[in-house]
């Protein structure tokens, strides 16, 4: 007998850039596709996805358009502070206030699925899958786009200190496949092989500032290494797994950390197009 499909969404992370998957979501929301039986997004991508999950049309890209001028979430002067550049804090509550999620929706939409909030443990440097409820699901949003020097780097849930989960696995598809998955969707904000070469800047930086803890420096010191592997899984032919990506054709206008709207608007679109050129494609 065979057995049943189980359809995964994997969303990888990307700050800003993560309007693109927004509006590959949105087409979704727009055609009422949701045949997914387990969601794991990384950082902004579990925003987005959080989002979709509950339901909320256009909400995170009205989120994205907000907070991209506004001082209190991005703001040089906050830099060395205890809350850095990006002020998470003030992103949750502004979110709670102007652009609040359907607790509700999220709780219904979830209820005999896997949902799953890719977080890094700061003690060992390993991925650590928050299942994100009523309750806790600001905090576990938090907790997986907490960048060190750009955020105030850490977040506390469950006596665990957790940080982005990008650093420990930035596109979990195989995670996917380890939760029971068969086919898997995978939407992303470069292109299709889309790869790292070499450490960033804050790899780099952040590396050192954990040296004397060697898990956690290694994610960072070897952060392409982990990228590309992930990337690799994505393009490797799998006996019992199918993947499908989604991605734009070329780079995207917006940053991870700063951005116009004007720039955060095409890649939303972009995104939108993509997502009807999948349906079309693939299901509809």
């Amino acid at each position: 007998m065979r057995k049943k499909e189980k359809i995964a969404l994997v969303i990888e992370g990307g700050g800003f850039k993560s309007v693109f998957s927004a509006g590959v979501l949105d087409a979704f929301l727009m055609n009422k596709f949701n045949p997914f039986d387990i969601y794991i997004g990384v950082s902004s991508g579990a925003m987005c996805l959080t989002y979709y999950i509950s339901n909320q049309y256009k909400s995170y890209f009205s989120l994205s358009k907000e907070v991209s001028v506004n001082e209190k979430f991005l703001s040089y002067i906050h830099a060395f502070s205890v809350q850095g550049y990006m002020d998470l804090k003030f992103l949750s509550e502004y979110a709670k206030k102007n652009n609040p999620l359907e607790l509700q929706n999220l709780k219904e939409s979830t209820e005999n699925k896997q949902f799953y909030v890719v977080a890094t443990d700061l003690d060992n440097g390993e991925a650590v899958y928050l299942d994100p409820n009523k309750q806790n699901v600001y905090k576990c949003l938090r907790a997986t786009s907490s960048l060190p020097f750009f955020t105030k780097g850490k977040c506390h849930i469950n006596g665990v200190d957790l940080m982005d989960g990008a650093w420990s696995d930035p596109i979990p598809a195989k995670s996917a496949a380890d939760f029971g998955a068969t086919k898997i969707i995978v939407i992303r904000p470069h292109p299709v092989g889309y790869k790292l070469h070499g450490l960033s800047y804050l790899g780099l930086l952040a590396g050192y500032w954990w040296k004397n803890t060697p898990k956690v420096r290694d994610n960072f010191f070897k952060e392409d290494n982990k990228y590309n592997e992930a990337v690799d899984f994505l393009k490797k032919k799998h006996k019992d797994i199918e993947i499908l990506q989604i991605c734009p054709d070329n780079s995207l206008r917006s940053g991870v950390v700063g951005t116009k709207i004007e720039d955060l608007t095409q890649d939303y679109h972009c995104g939108l197009e993509k997502g009807m050129d999948f349906l079309n494609d693939n299901f509809l």
